[in-house]
């Protein structure tokens, strides 16, 4: 009878050494999944000051490549179909379709003894492009113009997968071209905005 109590305690403690190894299998599973989830982020980028302008918004993509470290992509379209407007018996059509793309690179930079809180610095390299029908013709003019948006900014986690960010951007654009058009058209300009727009981000972690 002890050889047999002892040979099913063996095998009990067999089977919950099992157990055991599998919740533990499972647990790590489950933590490295969770961790990989959120080196990703969608964010909606608002510029409240210019919200009636065609640039105050842009969809975000982030991705995590190191803790401190992120690759950002941007993405920005605006489409207005041809408009009339009257002005007693003037009539004018105008329209516009436009595009921004931008990738860059995000550091960020821990503030200490605040765990969901820190600042970063960013760099976002983009393009612009649009079609603008000019007020008096009957075409569409081709416009393009590329650029840096140097940032600054700093974000907050209320929850594991929320981020809020409120961020101020500057901005470098070059424009050198010609196009189309009744005269001499051409635009070869390169400006510079220290304060550009002043943002708000809300994200999503994943």
């Amino acid at each position: 009878m002890k050889i047999e109590a002892l040979f099913i305690l063996y095998n009990c403690r067999i089977k919950m050494n099992k157990y055991i190894l599998l919740i533990v299998i499972v647990l790590a599973t489950v933590s490295t999944v969770q961790a990989q989830k959120l080196n990703n982020e969608v964010a909606l980028v608002v510029a409240p000051l210019k919200f009636g302008q065609q640039s105050s918004y842009q969809l975000l993509y982030r991705k995590s490549v190191k803790e401190d470290l992120q690759l950002r992509a941007g993405l920005r379209v605006f489409v207005q179909t041809d408009k009339e407007t009257r002005t007693d018996s003037v009539v004018t059509n105008k329209g516009t379709v436009q595009y921004d793309l931008s990738i860059g690179i995000q550091k960020n930079l821990l503030i200490e003894d605040l765990e969901f809180v820190n600042l970063y610095v960013a760099s976002d390299l983009y393009f612009n492009s649009a079609f603008n029908r000019v007020q008096g013709q009957d075409y569409y003019g081709y416009y393009w113009s590329t650029g840096i948006k140097p940032l600054v900014g700093v974000s907050y986690k209320p929850f594991d997968n929320i981020r809020l960010s409120f961020e101020s951007r500057a901005n470098l654009n070059v424009n050198l071209q010609e196009y189309d058009g009744t005269g001499s058209n051409s635009d070869q300009r390169v400006s510079f905005r220290p304060l550009d727009q002043l943002a708000i981000g809300l994200g999503y972690l994943f």
